[in-house]
């Protein structure tokens, strides 16, 4: 779930908690009869206010269509444990699921001289399957070199142990790693 999603979710959970106090009030008779029939009327007799209280009813029934569809189909960081990509072979499908690909992606970046740190995400579509490395250098390597190392190691490695033809590796170098940070230097000696 996303971080528009949280929010639209807070927000309607929040109304959902004023709407779950106001009827409770009411059915305990803590809110008068007559102020639940003149804003009755207030709406029938006001377009202007009707349309606010269509406009927040129309509202809630398409978050809430978007939260059940996205409950019934799955989404988002849960699925991608899930998520497979499959090959088949002459004695049937074999599933690897993205994260076993992650884990051998950033298995074999983290044997490069110069990487301090990095995560690996993988993307699969129809055709194509690939691999997206956020990395943490040292600074004493070039940075170009260290990218293509990154990217012909990974791909080659990915392809040679799952078997799957990888289209691209794309490296983002997020930051220099500074000297006495503690991370942790791996180096293939």
């Amino acid at each position: 779930m996303n971080l528009f999603d949280r929010f639209i979710l807070t927000l309607y959970s929040l109304a959902l908690v004023v709407i779950s106090l106001f009827v409770m009030a009411t059915s305990l008779n803590l809110i008068s009869s007559t102020y639940i029939t003149d804003a009755i009327e207030e709406i029938y007799a006001s377009s202007q206010v009707g349309l606010v209280y269509f406009a927040a009813a129309a509202i809630f029934f398409l978050i809430s269509l978007k939260f059940l569809f996205t409950s019934v189909r799955g989404g988002g960081e849960r699925t991608h444990a899930k998520a497979s990509v499959h090959s088949p072979t002459e004695y049937g499908d074999v599933r690897i699921t993205l994260d076993t690909i992650e884990s051998i992606a950033v298995n074999s970046a983290r044997r490069i001289r110069g990487i301090r740190d990095l995560k690996a995400r993988v993307r699969a579509e129809e055709n194509k399957t690939s691999i997206h490395v956020k990395v943490t250098v040292d600074g004493e390597t070039p940075i170009p070199g260290l990218a293509e190392q990154v990217q012909q190691i990974i791909k080659e490695r990915v392809e040679t142990i799952a078997g799957l033809m990888i289209s691209e590796v794309t490296v983002l170098v997020s930051e220099v790693a500074q000297p006495g940070t503690g991370a942790r230097v791996r180096r293939v000696e």
